[in-house]
């Protein structure tokens, strides 16, 4: 199958682009060939590369494992950690495998959750390297974007702008006969919304950064094994997560509630 054939034959799951690929089995293997590709046996990671990206891995388990802790029962958990390079030119893999039931709505705390998730490699970096960050994010950084542009432009999930459409009322809205019922300025309600975005992925790394500094053990002793071993999974790797501790910023987060700045550690 091409990358074009794969391209449309996920674009028929309606649960794809609401949870990342997260909700049916065939799909999630589909996503991950997609974007994550092939493994390569024959590239291999080297000296301070391979260390960033272990820990960067380790980071994104650890915030899973946080996130898995504190939601109700069933959430999908962290089976397995890689930094061989793929062909799709990501140089690390955390495998979350989708749940044992087909999933077709994503509720607010999950949807907190992945993007805490998705922020956990960069804020691993930021404290194991004291800041000095590497563009290894960037494809994180790129869904955790969409998610939370998402959830405050479309979903209705920001009390700010509301249960409002922004497409729709951007768009002019119509009545059944097509007559547009608002004016299509509505350059204010962008820039909130980019506000608001920007507001919201702050506060989930600020939230990641709170996880990985409650687990520092765990973070850089998995990293390390990470770093040696290139693959972690199974019980080899629950050993290491069924360790660690969710901070309550986290549990303040995930319920919708905002932080304080100094529970954001600002």
């Amino acid at each position: 199958m091409d990358r074009q054939a794969m391209i449309d034959l996920i674009n028929l799951s309606p649960c794809i682009s609401f949870t990342l690929g997260f909700c049916l089995e065939t799909s999630f293997i589909l996503v991950n060939l997609l974007y994550k590709g092939i493994e390569k046996k024959t590239a291999k990671l080297q000296g301070s590369e391979k260390a960033v990206v272990a820990r960067h891995e380790a980071g994104h388990a650890v915030v899973s494992t946080a996130v898995a802790n504190l939601l109700p029962g069933g959430q999908p958990r962290v089976e397995k950690l890689s930094i061989l390079p793929r062909s799709g030119g990501a140089l690390g893999f955390t495998y979350i495998p989708p749940t044992n039931e087909d999933r077709y709505l994503l509720f607010i705390d999950e949807l907190r959750g992945r993007l805490v998730t998705l922020l956990g490699g960069r804020a691993a970096e930021e404290v194991l390297y004291s800041g000095r960050v590497s563009t290894g994010a960037l494809d994180d950084i790129r869904r955790a974007t969409d998610m939370a542009y998402k959830a405050v432009a479309e979903y209705g999930l920001n009390q700010t702008i509301g249960p409002v459409s922004l497409a729709t009322l951007s768009g002019g809205g119509m009545d059944e006969s097509g007559v547009a019922l608002w004016g299509r300025d509505q350059g204010h309600l962008v820039d909130l919304v980019q506000i608001e975005v920007k507001a919201l992925l702050q506060s989930a790394l600020d939230v990641a950064l709170s996880v990985v500094r409650a687990n520092p053990t765990i973070l850089e002793g998995l990293g390390a094994h990470l770093e040696e071993k290139e693959k972690v999974e199974g019980e080899e790797l629950q050993e290491w997560l069924k360790l660690v501790v969710a901070p309550k910023e986290l549990a303040i987060f995930v319920r919708g509630k905002p932080l304080l700045p100094l529970q954001a550690g600002l």
